[in-house]
This record gives C-alpha cells, sequence and structure tokens, in this order.
C-alpha cells in the first residue's frame, strides 16, 4: 500500500495506484518473509501494473484485470530472481570471511560488498520491471481489440478475488464458511 501510495502521490492520481495497491496487499496479505522464505516480490507486480496502466490510453476495467492477471506471476519471478541472487551472494560472504581472517586491506571490504550488493539489486531490478513491463505491454496492445463486449468486473470483484487466499489461509471452518458466502454473493451480484 505504501508504494502505491507513493505512485499517487507522484502521478497526482489516486485511482487506480490505491485499486491496484489493495489488490496486491490483500492477495500477497498471508506471505511475509520469515527465516528463508522468500515471499512474491509484490512490488514488482505493483510497480508493472501500474506502469503498464499509465502507457495505456484511458484502459476500462476488462483493459485493468487483464493487465493485473498478466502480472500476477510476475511476483513469483521476482522472488525466484532473489532466490537466485541470494546463492550468488554466498561468494560475497565468502570474500568477506577471507577480508576478517587476513586482517589487511582487501578488496573485499564489507562497505565495498553492500554498496557492490546495492547497485546489483538495483540493477537486476530495474532490468526485470522493464522487460516485465515491455511484454506486458506489447500483449495488453495485441489483446485490446478481443476485450470488447461482455460485463466489466469491478474492483470489489477483484478484491475479493485477492482476499480468498488469505481467508483460506487462516484453516478455520468460519475462514471457509465466509469465503464460500462472498463467493456466492459475487456470483448473485454479477448475475
Amino acid at each position: 500500500m505504501f508504494a502505491a501510495l507513493l505512485w499517487a502521490l507522484v502521478t497526482f492520481s489516486l485511482q487506480p495506484a490505491i485499486s491496484v495497491g489493495i489488490f496486491f496487499e490483500l492477495l500477497w496479505l498471508d506471505l511475509f518473509p520469515a527465516g528463508t522464505f522468500i515471499p512474491p516480490h509484490g512490488l514488482l507486480s505493483l510497480c508493472t501494473t501500474l506502469g503498464v496502466l499509465a502507457c495505456l490510453s484511458d484502459p476500462d476495467m476488462r483493459t485493468t484485470a487483464l493487465v493485473v492477471v498478466l502480472t500476477l506471476p510476475l511476483g513469483y519471478l521476482g522472488a525466484w530472481m532473489e532466490q537466485r541472487y541470494r546463492k550468488r551472494q554466498n561468494l560475497s560472504y565468502n570474500s568477506l570471511i577471507l577480508w576478517n581472517r587476513r586482517g589487511v586491506s582487501h578488496p573485499f571490504t564489507p562497505d565495498r560488498l553492500v554498496i557492490q550488493a546495492l547497485a546489483e539489486i538495483f540493477a537486476m531490478n530495474l532490468a526485470l520491471f522493464l522487460a516485465s513491463s515491455s511484454a506486458v505491454l506489447v500483449i495488453v496492445r495485441l489483446a485490446q481489440p478481443l476485450l470488447t463486449g461482455g460485463p466489466q468486473p469491478g474492483w470489489p470483484m477483484l478484491w475479493i478475488a485477492a482476499a480468498a487466499g488469505a481467508i483460506l489461509a487462516l484453516r478455520m471452518r468460519k475462514a471457509y464458511a465466509l469465503a464460500g458466502t462472498t463467493l456466492v454473493i459475487g456470483i448473485l451480484a454479477t448475475l
């Protein structure tokens, strides 16, 4: 939500930033980094969605829903990239151990390793954002002529769909009953 608010502040437009932020916040509400678990990279999905929507001229909810669906896998791609980067960083850890044991001037000092890691992760995330935004934008532009007619989904429908996973993650009978009731109400509301 904070990133969505920053986007809204920079672009001077609350919508669709707030609605997209709520969607991704609800979607990955039950996943948080603990120990070695790397949750989906929600910021990549959020920024890609908002970036693509900013490139489109007045997108309707069908187009917006398509963009949101296309950016969902990016959260997992970002987490996979971060895991690969962490494994690569093991080499820096070994260099730091060597520096500590020698106690002399060495090119792998902690400050250099931190600056290098920050620069690498910034470049990696920027490249991933630009590549994914370009790919999603091309797909959306190709699919836009096919997105005509039929009912348009609304943000409440997308939010209900996003919240279902967090409710089911509670593993309680009342949560399952609430999810089922919400699903039935959502279906009835669309008829």
